[in-house]
């Protein structure tokens, strides 16, 4: 234990000089240098942020007349996530699932990152109020089974997803009032609200275009048909996914021919099949084996990101005892984020410095939010003026570095006289267990996504919203939220968030406890992977690897 934490000292000493440079494509993949549309771009991520380390950057491909020789197949461990079904209209969507989105789909725009969007499918937009969007759409596009892109495809995507509550796609479609194909490539929508942050929704991986004539053929494996310049080829639900290149691609065509995309739960076997040479890529190891590969650059290059996610620990706010602000207040005092992290992420993760519980690069960051100071006294009297009378308080989580967060917070808290057990789950399940209004859990230590629009602010605080396994209901934020996406003044938005995150802190539903810096290990060669900070969707599309002839 004392070398991790003289390790952690170390890293902090390099987090207090550097800022986080990570940036972010959200698109699905268009080609590097894409122009940007005309339409009204939305502010770039905040400048205050916490600092954190730099990442490494995986490099793009060699020149095309370079003479480098690439591998024909690539294997890649994805995450400790599985994919369950590859169909953006259901609510059993892991990380990696948008992974796959990004190869197979395409968008109508793409996230170029700093509030600006390219295009993809659509080659220009307009709109002068985010409430009615033109939309001017490519003629040489075709699916995957051979049939031609069509606005008609675009409102096919828009209505199944409006017929699927509760999933993502429904979230960031269910927006539009009126889709209206004034000609086969020239798409008119009309939103209920203006909404500013409309591009940034559409631009995830969930928001790709499906084909009908595939769907009404196929409903169960119909969604696996999409434009993207890669085509599944075979898909084991909850071990791999296995996809080709698809050599007719309108765009720019993958470097590698064939992918596989497996689940390992196991650290361990990931780190055993990345050494035997069984695999060419893996996320998600553990911080520890992390660090290893990395020393090791004989054979392997490390790639690492930081993530734009809070790691927090969070309260059920229909709880009579966690719901109480002296008993949240009295574990806020009573956590060391230090020795949270240290055990949870080694020197791969940086303790929260400051009190707002927002993503670290998303737009509009409160960074003048006080921190709750660690002060075991202040955290009794809390505890003493709280209904707690030492009944056994349950935290749920999930995955190895919460789990482990979750233990020590245990320990941390006995020391004011919390009793705390440990439900350990898998992650899929946390969701509907912690669902909004009907929690079984009391806490829940648990990984905050947050991208780098201000906008996903509303799927923690938003009364039934996506994210909100805490319950959370005030009536001010709600209302505010709702204001929020209507603003186009980027300097009315910025004060409006700003202003949300202060009304939150006097009454937080959650505490960030650190910052992951997270990292992806690979055999030497392999590049042209875009790492996201933000939300974990991982741009895979053009990965390679060079090879010695």
């Amino acid at each position: 234990m004392n070398k991790r934490i003289l390790a952690l000292a170390l890293a902090l000493v390099v987090a207090l000089a550097l800022f986080a440079s990570c940036k972010s494509d959200d698109g699905g993949g268009a080609s590097p240098g894409a122009a940007t549309s005309g339409a009204p771009a939305s502010s770039a991520p905040a400048a205050n942020t916490p600092a954190l380390p730099d990442p490494i950057v995986p490099p793009p491909p060699p020149a095309p007349d370079s003479g480098v020789v690439f591998a024909e197949e690539l294997d890649c461990i994805h995450s400790a996530m599985p994919i369950l079904a590859i169909n953006p209209f259901v609510t059993s969507i892991s990380t990696p699932c948008n992974w796959v989105f990004t190869m197979i789909y395409d968008n109508l725009v793409t996230n170029l990152g700093n509030g600006e969007y390219g295009p993809m499918l659509a080659e220009t937009w307009a709109t002068d109020d985010y409430k009615t969007i033109t939309f001017n759409l490519r003629n040489d596009v075709y699916f995957h089974n051979g049939e031609h892109f069509t606005a008609e495809d675009v409102i096919f995507t828009i209505n199944t997803a409006k017929d699927s509550p509760g999933t993502l796609s429904g979230d960031r479609w269910g927006i539009v009032e009126t889709a209206t194909a004034i000609d086969p490539y020239t798409l008119q929508l009309v939103l209920s609200n203006v909404n500013v942050n409309f591009l940034f929704d559409i631009s995830h991986p969930t928001t790709g275009i499906v084909n009908e004539k595939a769907m009404a053929a196929d409903p169960e494996n119909g969604t696996w048909i999409g434009t993207g310049c890669w085509y599944v080829t075979a898909f084991a639900s909850n071990d791999h996914v296995k996809m080709a290149r698809n050599d007719d691609y309108w765009g720019e065509k993958a470097i590698t021919e064939r992918i596989t995309l497996r689940h390992v739960p196991e650290m361990s076997t990931r780190l055993m099949q990345l050494q035997r040479g069984q695999t060419d890529a893996v996320f998600g190891l553990d911080p520890i084996d992390m660090e290893m590969v990395e020393k090791d650059t004989d054979n392997f290059v490390t790639y690492r990101f930081t993530n734009n996610h809070c790691n927090m620990v969070g309260f059920n706010m229909d709880d009579p005892i966690c719901g109480d602000w002296n008993f949240r207040m009295a574990v806020a005092s009573a956590i060391e984020r230090e020795e949270i992290t240290v055990t949870a992420c080694g020197v791969y993760g940086s303790p929260s410095i400051d009190g707002t519980y927002y993503g670290f690069e998303t737009e509009f960051r409160n960074p003048n939010i006080p921190i709750v100071p660690y002060d075991l006294e202040q955290a009794k009297a809390y505890l003493a003026a709280s209904p707690y009378d030492g009944e056994t308080i349950e935290i749920a989580t999930a995955i190895s570095t919460n789990i482990l967060a979750s233990e020590v917070i245990q320990q941390q808290l006995k020391a004011i006289g919390i009793n705390i057990t440990v439900n350990p789950m898998e992650l899929p399940a946390i969701a509907a267990y912690c669902r909004y209004g009907e929690s079984k859990a009391q806490m829940i230590v648990n990984t905050g996504m947050t991208t780098l629009s201000a906008g996903s602010y509303r799927n923690w605080y938003y009364p039934g919203a996506n994210f909100n396994r805490v319950s959370y209901n005030n009536p001010e934020i709600t209302e505010m939220l709702d204001l929020a996406a209507s603003i186009v003044d980027v300097d009315e938005r910025r004060a409006l968030y700003m202003e949300m995150q202060e009304i939150v802190a006097k009454d937080p539903p959650y505490f960030n406890l650190l910052w992951r810096l997270d990292s992806v290990q690979c055999v030497k060669g392999v590049g042209g992977l875009i790492l996201k900070s933000a939300d974990d969707c991982h741009n895979l599309r053009y990965i390679y690897k060079t090879i010695e002839e």
